[in-house]
């Protein structure tokens, strides 16, 4: 290591920029993809601080577009002990405000080519030679307002690791099992929601997935009764789906991963007019900022999740991670009423709450029935009991005014569509599909999912508009070719040599199980 390299990462390391902790080698990963570049170490190690070492009563004075670039650590544990809630938050802000001046001066200090005349403006010197520039981005940190705090979140971390061991091997079974993807992708909750399995962002985000009303309504189903946004099962199936066509569309799991906070379009975008797909190029590109705080963080913050999921019983010894619930389902045959379950199941309603995040309030407090085809949930040591609910004495006659809150027939809006033109397609009338999709006016947009007949009206029918309509370009049976399962391969690496969806190849080989072994021979769609 060459000497000046040397010294200043013991500079770093006696002035708190960085821990000696954080020097030790990072465990290499089985999947690639997610070892941290080197370009990413510095950052990652970042948000692992934030994470792991400092608390709520611990605030970071770092760089905003170089967050690694530590300026100060500021520890408020005296004052939130001694002072009121609202009197500490004032504090605490004239503190971070006083700090945040003084590193300007020392800033525009260097700027002018002088010596630090303080403890903090040498800590601010070492720091900021982590920032690539000249002389330049001394004034440029001041004059762009580029100082920032963040506050630690260790307990809420901790809480979120305590919270994950709940679902986590459901997450995990979804992720590898049903889709073929990663397992390390269900470390994400981890930064979305810290695995708040009630979460309700200040902009609507829902569940441990965070999907928004929207995005939401694209995988599953979200009306005044049920919100499966709040499912940590069905919402990881679609966040399976999500993160699944992203990489599809960006060939990179750091950027399939980015776009979860800043859209596919959006990435896409930004690759396109840098030209690299790299995501170090994009994250740490020194002449301009392509993203925002948030999304230029969510990858290195994703990557920091992983190592600490690693090490968790290092980062957090005192967590003691709860057991993962054994969980028995059937999907509800017909609308029921929430105190005939406790009934039938012996579960009280508050041990149900915690199976079922999906259900709405006003279900359960008995205004509204449970909605046939709800998928209900119960602890697989009374799973059994499930079965005396589907007798048709269960039924209740009242269920809500929307029919086919599940099981009916859907069709995805394109464009040039109309309410008229899809009912006319499906044999149905406008009216029927405004009265299924609770619509007030005939206004759809592209990429909305409707509701156009209810499964038991369709005689049977269940083909959606995805398979209805393979005769514009989708896959067909009748054009395939046969692959046999080599020593190492995956039903997903195989649908991405052949460019094919996981679902088109199930779709031709309805016998095949989410498990495949050397030898076996799957068709492969033309």
């Amino acid at each position: 290591m060459p000497i000046m390299l040397r010294a200043l990462i013991l500079l770093l390391v006696a002035t708190g920029v960085l821990s000696s902790a954080r020097l030790e080698a990072a465990p290499r990963r089985t999947y690639a993809e997610f070892e941290v570049p080197e370009g990413l170490r510095a950052r990652v190690n970042f948000w692992k601080d934030v994470f792991t070492k400092y608390g709520k009563y611990q605030s970071v004075v770092h760089h905003r577009n170089y967050p690694q670039a530590v300026f100060a650590v500021l520890d408020f544990t005296e004052q939130a002990e001694s002072l009121s809630p609202r009197n500490f938050e004032k504090a605490k802000e004239k503190r971070l405000k006083a700090v945040t001046e003084e590193v300007k001066v020392a800033l525009l200090q260097l700027s002018a080519g002088r010596e630090p005349a303080s403890e903090l403006g040498t800590r601010v010197k070492a720091a900021m030679e982590l920032v690539p520039g000249g002389p330049s981005k001394f004034n440029e940190a001041v004059k762009e307002d580029l100082i920032r705090s963040q506050t630690g979140i260790r307990e809420r971390y901790a809480e979120a690791m305590k919270r994950s061991g709940r679902y986590m091997p459901h997450l995990e079974r979804i992720f590898q099992q049903e889709f073929g993807l990663p397992k390390e992708l269900t470390r994400l909750p981890f930064i979305e929601s810290s695995f708040d399995y009630t979460a309700y962002s200040s902009v609507g985000a829902a569940g441990i997935w965070q999907f928004m009303r929207t995005t939401g309504k694209l995988y599953l189903t979200i009306n005044s009764y049920v919100d499966e946004r709040r499912d940590p099962i069905e919402a990881t199936r679609a966040a399976a789906k999500y993160l699944r066509a992203a990489y599809e569309r960006l060939s990179s799991w750091p950027l399939a991963i980015t776009s979860y906070n800043h859209g596919v379009a959006g990435v896409a975008k930004k690759v396109r007019q840098l030209g690299t797909n790299n995501i170090v190029e994009i994250v740490e590109r020194p002449s301009e900022r392509l993203f925002g705080f948030a999304s230029a963080n969510f990858y290195p913050e994703f990557l920091a999740a992983l190592e600490i999921y690693d090490a968790r019983e290092r980062y957090f010894p005192e967590v003691r991670v709860e057991p993962a619930l054994q969980i028995a389902q059937m999907k509800l045959p017909h609308a029921v009423a929430v105190h005939r379950v406790v009934q039938a199941t012996g579960v009280p309603i508050e041990e149900l709450k915690r199976y079922n995040y999906a259900i709405a309030e006003q279900v359960w407090r008995g205004r509204y029935p449970i909605p046939k085809g709800y998928s209900l949930k119960v602890p697989k040591d009374v799973g059994q009991r499930l079965a005396s609910i589907a007798q048709p004495s269960m039924a209740v006659a009242s269920a809500p005014a929307t029919s086919s809150i599940y099981g009916g027939v859907s069709y995805k809006v394109r464009a040039g569509d109309t309410l008229g033109g899809i009912a006319k397609k499906y044999h149905t009338s406008v009216k029927e599909i405004q009265r299924l999709n609770d619509l007030k006016g005939s206004a759809i947009r592209v990429g909305q999912v409707l509701t156009v007949r209810d499964r038991e009206v369709s005689s049977g029918v269940t083909q959606t508009a995805s398979s209805a309509d393979r005769s514009k370009g989708s896959p067909a049976v009748e054009s395939s070719r046969m692959h046999t399962v080599k020593s190492g391969e995956s039903l997903w690496t195989i649908s991405r040599k052949y460019r094919v969806t996981l679902a088109d190849l199930k779709a031709v080989n309805p016998k095949m199980g989410s498990k495949i072994k050397p030898g076996q021979k799957i068709r492969i769609p033309g």
